[in-house]
């Protein structure tokens, strides 16, 4: 019994070590780090400018109805 678990052990070992990450956006981070940095910034700034031009907009509807 003891055997087949020795057996189940290192198999999972072998996998888990020839695992490779293939993922485009993590080798968008780690190979080309000027491009992953910019997109991420761009996607942060236009949530944030679009949240501000959303309250801008709540705020001069408020006046306007007083």
């Amino acid at each position: 019994m003891k055997d087949i678990f020795l057996v189940l052990d290192s198999y999972q070992y072998q996998m888990e070590s020839n695992y490779q990450e293939t993922s485009s956006l993590t080798n968008l981070f780690t190979e080309n780090k000027f491009i992953g940095w910019l997109g991420l910034f761009i996607v942060f700034f236009s949530i944030f400018a679009i949240i501000i031009f959303q309250f801008l907009e709540w705020e001069s509807n408020d006046k306007n109805k007083e």
